[in-house]
């Protein structure tokens, strides 16, 4: 859970109120791109995923009370079997290529806990990698979306 929290924290990040005011895609759209992104990364990793996607999740985006409030960030996540570590490593690696090749940009790894977090500067989706180094814990892929209006616009 700790890897959720911080996605939404740092997808939504620091805005002001103008931008935060701005329209966005909606959130089924959000979700539509996520599917799209999750298919197109399993389908290129090494190794396959031991069930279909979590279902989708959604997180409350206003965080300083600046701005109008209502924005949500989703995510999805796939969760592998227990892998050996060089699997994992494996895995990361292919991560890492597939979505730097997609213009993706590494803006976390942390090789201690095990994850990787890319990050596409066109859109602002987030894909993260956990547990690519730990033998002992969950190993999945989330995806997540920037903060979005449900419907598209911000309230009146």
């Amino acid at each position: 859970m700790l890897v959720i929290t911080t996605l939404g924290l740092n997808a939504c990040g620091v805005e002001t109120a103008k931008e935060r005011s701005k329209p966005t895609m909606t959130q089924d759209q959000a979700k539509k791109l996520i599917d799209s992104y999750q298919t197109d990364i399993l389908a290129n990793l090494p190794i396959k995923p031991v069930s279909s996607p979590a279902p989708f999740r959604d997180l409350e985006c206003d965080l300083n009370n600046v701005g109008p409030h209502g924005r949500k960030q989703t995510w999805r996540s796939a969760t592998f079997e227990d892998l050996p570590l060089p699997d994992r490593t494996q895995a990361a690696d292919a991560f890492r290529t597939y979505l730097t090749g997609r213009g993706f940009q590494q803006v976390e790894a942390d090789t201690h806990l095990g994850w990787v977090k890319m990050k596409n500067p066109k859109d602002d989706f987030v894909a993260v990698l956990d547990g690519a180094a730990d033998g002992s814990r969950i190993f999945q892929l989330d995806v997540s979306s920037p903060c979005v209006w449900p419907n598209g616009t911000p309230p009146a």
